[in-house]
């Protein structure tokens, strides 16, 4: 009796769904490509992650603002939406978006080089500090309004 051979594919089995025979230099020589071909591709990503963290190291907005002493136990509510800032100036970069009602507890106080007042806090109900302009508050409760000294704190006054 005649066998009839079968067609090999890439895998390895036969067109019919049998394993074929295949000639173990071949499938060491498709193993290595395989094996070859994914190294390839860690190599060639491992740059561009290096890029990406190149590019957020550089970009300041990336950056959170460092977290100042709380010598302030007032709070404001906003009377519209307003971006916290990560310093005390309108164009600086934006921490997050405030919106009407929402309350801000102070920690200190500052102006900026334009003469304008401005609060160092945090929105409540989150772990998110920045600056907003005093302008931007339709009532403040309880301030003191002190002055930012990021050496001090109330718990070494």
């Amino acid at each position: 009796m005649r066998v009839r051979p079968t067609k090999t594919t890439v895998a390895g089995t036969s067109e019919v769904g049998s394993p074929s025979r295949v000639r173990p230099a071949s499938r060491a020589a498709a193993v290595l490509a395989t094996v070859g071909a994914v190294a390839g591709l860690a190599l060639t990503s491992a740059p561009a992650a290096q890029a990406a963290q190149t590019v957020q190291a550089a970009d300041p907005c990336i950056s959170i603002p460092e977290r100042g002493p709380n010598l302030d136990d007032g709070y404001g509510v906003m009377k519209g939406s307003f971006n916290l800032k990560n310093k005390p100036k309108i164009n600086d970069c934006n921490v997050r978006r405030m919106y009407r009602g929402q309350v801000l507890y102070f920690n200190c106080w500052r102006k900026n080089n334009h003469g304008n007042l401005w609060v160092y806090g945090r929105v409540k109900g989150t772990r998110t500090y920045g600056w907003m302009s005093v302008a931007n508050f339709s009532s403040v409760h309880g301030s003191s309004y002190p002055i930012c000294n990021w050496n001090a704190s109330k718990d070494h006054i």
